[in-house]
């Protein structure tokens, strides 16, 4: 797989498990959801691989970023991600910055809420072909969220599954 969008997939699965369900009014809170240690397992669509993450995720010590430390297993090879999320109230979004695996170019994106449901977009180049890519996040209950990151190369007329999975939190 191509380095770059081997770091989608690193980011994607970061931001699969990177943010909870809402904890209170407060939008700043919201991020709070994702507080603790969490372990994620996901398997990529239509084979045999897998995925496993193990993230950690605490406020910042003025307490306006939620600061996630991960470690991602997959195929072999173990990366490393460090992401801050923010809530911007001039615009009314949340926005992440990831950097993943030290030294890597940070990307940066936003996230929509809506009520239990969050969605991510973004999207690559490869070859002078753009790649839409879409996450979802259900949060069933306070530490479960069930992921699914879909791709689009046609604009987002079809979506096709790339990988899906389950975190659980395992301490808070």
């Amino acid at each position: 797989m191509p380095t770059k969008p081997l770091q989608f997939v690193l980011v994607l699965l970061m931001i699969s498990c990177s943010l909870g369900a809402a904890q209170n009014d407060d939008p700043t809170k919201k991020l709070g959801a994702f507080l603790g240690k969490w372990k994620t397992e996901g398997a990529f669509a239509g084979s045999d691989n897998k995925v496993s993450s193990l993230l950690e995720c605490r406020w910042s010590p003025q307490g306006v970023f939620l600061i996630c430390d991960q470690s991602v297993s997959m195929a072999g090879a173990i990366h490393h991600q460090l992401t801050a999320y923010s809530y911007n109230s001039k615009d009314g979004n949340y926005s992440y910055t990831t950097v993943a695996d030290p030294g890597a170019k940070p990307t940066s994106g936003t996230v929509e809420i809506k009520g239990n449901l969050w969605t991510y977009t973004a999207s690559f180049e490869n070859n002078g072909k753009t790649t839409q890519i879409r996450t979802t996040n259900e949060f069933t209950d306070p530490a479960t969220e069930v992921f699914m990151v879909e791709s689009s190369s046609d604009g987002g007329a079809t979506w096709k599954p790339v990988m899906q999975g389950v975190a659980h939190k395992t301490l808070n």
